[in-house]
């Protein structure tokens, strides 16, 4: 009976939000986030007559800097509460996920806390990105 009463409660109160609005927002956002990066790669490349790999390379750490930036500001949650996933998948997510937990134990130090914590969100991350690339690479070479 209890039990009953608790789903109700939790189903009664819970924020009904509509997933087709969500997904045109986060398709949006991350489109943008990925023309505004395209856009900026090729500035740098043509601005510093660079090849446009090192375009991508110094847009990736620009990226990564302003979202950790954001996130050390606190702007990003407030910026995430709109976009939802089209900021938090990108290159983005990354960054604020590593501010993040650099932030919330720098009082710990820097090795033990910062430095021990950094990648305590992102590690499974690059873990499960090495481990899909390693086997993308099996499996082009026995295509091959």
């Amino acid at each position: 009976m209890k039990e009953k009463e608790y789903k109700s409660l939790v189903q009664r109160l819970s924020v009904k939000e509509n997933k087709f609005v969500n997904i045109l927002i986060a398709f949006i956002f991350g489109g943008g986030i990925g023309v505004l990066a395209e856009a900026l790669a090729n500035f740098i490349s043509n601005t510093y007559q660079l090849p446009l790999d090192e375009g991508y390379l110094y847009t990736s750490i620009i990226i990564v800097c302003i979202a950790s930036i954001c996130t050390g500001l606190g702007f990003f949650d407030k910026i995430v509460s709109f976009a939802k996933a089209g900021l938090i998948v990108p290159t983005t997510g990354f960054a604020h996920s590593m501010t993040c937990s650099a932030l919330d134990y720098k009082k710990e130090g820097l090795t033990k806390g910062i430095g021990g914590n950094i990648f305590k969100l992102t590690g499974s991350i690059i873990l499960y990105t090495i481990v899909v690339a390693f086997f993308m690479a099996l499996i082009k070479g026995c295509l091959s």
